[in-house]
């Protein structure tokens, strides 16, 4: 398969996430997803989402966040942009989840969930914007994913 990029723009309100449901759906449709590569990849792109919208803006003013997803040979990279403040998720660290549930920190958590479901995830800071950039293999060690059977 040629090169397959699909772009999305959305506002920074949680009402967008439909729009990245429908862009997985035609991700899928392009290229075919196992279904645990779909719900890996919808997991990421609504956590990293909802991290922008939630904790990226001081003010109350409407914000563009662009995403690109481009698919290549057996890699998909997913880029994050957005004029929100400063944040780097790769200086996040792992929370402790072996401690009791009373005793762990608040958040850091979805963080954690994107970067095991992922292969690299890195950030920049680039004319007051954020950039991340994360690329995930659609294949596992062995080989070709089984895709799952189109009706």
């Amino acid at each position: 398969m040629e090169a397959f990029t699909l772009p999305i723009r959305v506002k920074n309100h949680l009402e967008e996430l439909p729009v990245l449901c429908r862009a997985i759906d035609t991700l899928d449709s392009e290229i075919n997803l196992s279904r645990k590569k779909r719900c890996e990849i919808q997991l990421v792109l609504e956590e990293i989402f909802t991290n922008i919208v939630n904790h990226g803006f001081t003010d109350k003013r409407e914000h563009d966040i662009e995403i690109i997803l481009t698919f290549q040979k057996d890699l998909l990279t997913i880029r994050f942009e957005d004029d929100g403040k400063a944040f780097d998720p790769t200086g996040v660290p792992c929370p402790d989840t072996g401690c009791a549930l009373e005793q762990r920190l608040v958040g850091g958590l979805g963080v954690h969930f994107v970067k095991h479901f992922i292969d690299t995830c890195s950030y920049r800071r680039e004319k007051d914007k954020n950039i991340m950039i994360l690329k995930k293999r659609l294949t596992d060690p062995a080989g070709i994913e089984p895709k799952r059977q189109k009706h």
